[in-house]
C-alpha cells in the first residue's frame, strides 16, 4: 500500500481515525486498539486526548496473522464484558450505527445464537460480535488459525444482522481497493475532498 493501512488518508483524516470514531460513537463500553506493525507511527497519529479514551495494547506477534491480534485485544479487554466486537482497521466505512445494530441484535438474546455478523445484500462483512462464551476458545486458537475456520465450526450459532451500509463489506488490501473505498466514502458525503 505504500503506507500502513491505519494511516491511509481520508481527506485530512486517517483510516484509523474513522474506525476509532465509529467504535467510540457506538454503544460499546470499551474500545481496544491493537497495534502491530509501525506501532509508533500509528500511535503518534492519534488525535490529542484520543489515546486516553482507548485501551491500547501491542501485539508483539502481529506477523503471525489477524487471529494473533484478536487474541491480544481479548486479553486487554475487560474480563467482565459479556460480548466483544471485532472491527479490522481496514474497514473505515463501517459506522457506529452498524456496530449498534449488532449490539442490539445480541441484546435481544436470540435462542442458540452467540455469534453475530453484519451482512449486506446477503454477504457477510464486519463487524463480528461474539459472546463471552467464545472468549476462552478463541484465546486457545493458534495465532495463524483463521477466525473464519472457527466460525465455520460454530455455524449453527451464527446470527446474520442485515444492514443497509455496503461499507461493511469494503476492506482495503490493495491500492485499487483503497481508492475505491475513498471514492465510496466521498460519495456518501462523509468526506470533503479538496476543491
Amino acid at each position: 500500500m505504500g503506507t500502513p493501512k491505519p494511516l491511509l488518508p481520508f481527506d485530512g483524516r486517517t483510516c484509523l481515525m474513522l474506525v476509532t470514531q465509529a467504535c467510540r460513537g457506538s454503544r460499546a463500553d470499551e474500545t481496544v486498539l491493537v497495534l502491530g506493525a509501525d506501532a509508533d507511527r500509528v500511535r503518534a497519529s492519534l488525535m490529542p486526548g484520543e489515546a486516553e479514551a482507548l485501551t491500547i495494547t501491542m501485539n508483539e506477534h502481529f506477523e503471525r496473522g489477524q487471529t494473533s491480534s484478536v487474541k491480544t485485544g481479548l486479553e486487554a479487554a475487560s474480563p467482565r464484558s459479556d460480548a466483544c466486537l471485532i472491527l479490522p482497521v481496514d474497514l473505515p466505512l463501517v459506522t457506529s450505527a452498524d456496530l449498534d445494530a449488532v449490539i442490539t441484535r445480541f441484546e435481544a438474546r436470540p435462542r442458540g445464537r452467540t455469534l453475530f455478523i453484519t451482512t449486506h445484500e446477503g454477504r457477510r462483512g464486519h463487524p463480528l460480535l461474539f459472546t463471552s462464551a467464545h472468549r476462552g476458545p478463541i484465546l486457545e486458537l493458534s495465532d495463524d488459525e483463521a477466525l473464519s475456520s472457527y466460525l465455520r465450526l460454530h455455524e449453527g450459532e451464527v446470527d446474520q444482522v442485515p444492514v443497509d451500509n455496503p461499507g461493511v463489506l469494503l476492506a482495503m488490501n490493495t491500492p485499487d481497493e483503497y481508492r475505491a473505498v475513498l471514492a465510496a466514502w466521498r460519495a456518501r458525503g462523509d468526506g470533503h475532498p479538496p476543491a
